[in-house]
């Protein structure tokens, strides 16, 4: 009876720690989240029952061992620590990584039947229902969320708002004032919606398949993140060629799009402050696709990062920096532009930290899961798990770009909870084959 009461509460609380990785920075002071709070009371209560023959933080799945790559992970940039360049910045780095498994693992080991991943699903459908809402009305009104790095009110939570200065004659940051939601950088608000959007277009809701579709598309768009657009875009792509198999209603689209484009840059010239605002967003965004301006040298800027962290893995011999160390070579330097010391692309960052031998793992390791999240989405006998298995299978596609937004993603909470909810598909989709 107290075995089933504890796990009640074990369940209980990794479910609020899931829901607190969600959440994210929108509940905060300064580097403390709520999630930490609860990790660490996950983590008081496992090292009390590990002496339980049925510890009840089991690890073992049926996911083909998918999770056991995290394992792996963690033992080599744990290992790097003896080669990393600075050790507080290799410390930092594996508490990312120890919090970013901690997320997926979390999420494996709650939906370990259908029934709970659907309630799983639905919470975190609301919140991000919620963070959608928010998101639109910081783009179209003057509301901003107390966190925000454009609220007067973000000193309160130990956070710094943004100097404007600093970015120069940025278009995009100074005369424009992106939607942040429940993240504090608008680059990973729009590889959150991008990773979300998915769900919505796989949806047989009709009305939420449009409007869902159409509200995050706005965000995208007004973030003005490059990357994320043609994660946007790919995702589009591969949901009319391989799950809707509507190749002709993808050229529609493609002009309609830029009728787009073209019908906002007639605005430009709008009296009104917030239509003109967007209307000149959209017109520089076109042009930064466009590759006729470049935004403030940002990819002279990302191309310096990059090529400093090959650099560096040359001089490695393909071993790696180890952990943290790419943030450690750029600071050697100077950093970029005087600034930049994150790698700003995720997929070079793992190629620059953990060497050409783990970076080569990851790939097979996440190729294999969008392999049979596809198989899943076709063959599978649940539609419940076909559904999940197709929405999941176009994230995790669209993060292929979508990935080099943001400065860094180890430490960016959807990244891990979508890797947790793939792997968690997999091993359902694999139970109730079995039993069928």
């Amino acid at each position: 009876m107290v075995s089933r009461s504890l796990k009640l509460s074990v369940d209980t609380l990794i479910l609020l720690m899931i829901i607190s990785a969600v959440i994210g920075i929108a509940v905060s002071y300064g580097d403390f989240y709520l999630f930490h709070l609860l990790l660490f009371g996950l983590l008081v209560i496992s090292l009390i029952q590990i002496k339980n023959a049925n510890f009840l933080l089991s690890l073992k799945t049926r996911s083909g061992n998918y999770d056991l790559f995290f394992l792996a992970m963690f033992f080599w940039y744990a290992l790097s620590i003896y080669w990393a360049p600075n050790m507080i910045y290799a410390g930092k780095y594996m508490f990312y990584i120890f919090c970013g498994i901690a997320i997926a693992q979390a999420v494996i080991y709650y939906a370990g039947n259908l029934s709970k991943m659907n309630a799983l699903f639905r919470i975190m459908s609301i919140i991000f229902l919620i963070e959608i809402v928010v998101a639109l009305l910081e783009s179209f009104t003057a509301f901003r969320l107390p966190i925000s790095p454009y609220s007067p009110w973000s000193t309160f939570f130990g956070k710094e708002p943004v100097n404007f200065e600093a970015f120069d004659n940025l278009f995009v940051y100074s005369d424009f004032r992106p939607p942040t939601g429940f993240h504090w950088n608008t680059n990973n608000l729009a590889i959150t919606m991008v990773m979300i959007l998915p769900f919505f277009l796989c949806s047989h809701q009709v009305l939420a398949k449009m409007l869902g579709s159409i509200a995050i598309t706005s965000i995208i768009l007004l973030a003005a993140s490059r990357a994320v657009f043609l994660g946007l875009i790919i995702i589009l792509c591969f949901y009319l060629i391989i799950i809707k198999k509507k190749v002709v209603t993808l050229s529609i689209i493609w002009f309609s799009v830029i009728g787009l484009f073209w019908g906002m840059s007639q605005l430009t010239e709008s009296e009104n402050p917030r239509i003109n605002e967007v209307a000149n967003t959209l017109e520089a965004l076109t042009l930064y696709l466009k590759g006729d301006i470049d935004v403030g040298g940002s990819l002279e800027w990302r191309g310096e990062l990059v090529n400093n962290g090959i650099t560096a893995l040359v001089k490695s011999k393909g071993l790696g920096v180890g952990a943290g160390g790419s943030v450690a070579i750029q600071e050697k330097i100077g950093g970029v532009a005087g600034r930049f010391t994150s790698m700003h692309n995720f997929w070079i960052e793992i190629l620059v930290e953990g060497g050409v031998v783990f970076f080569c793992l990851m790939i097979v390791w996440y190729g294999s899961i969008i392999i049979n999240l596809f198989k899943i989405s076709k063959l599978g006998s649940n539609n419940q798990i076909k559904y999940y298995a197709s929405a999941l299978l176009l994230a995790m596609i669209g993060f292929i770009p979508a990935a080099i937004a943001a400065s860094s993603t180890i430490y960016f909470f959807p990244m891990w909870i979508m890797f947790g909810m793939a792997i968690a598909i997999i091993s359902l989709h694999r139970k109730v084959e079995e039993i069928h």
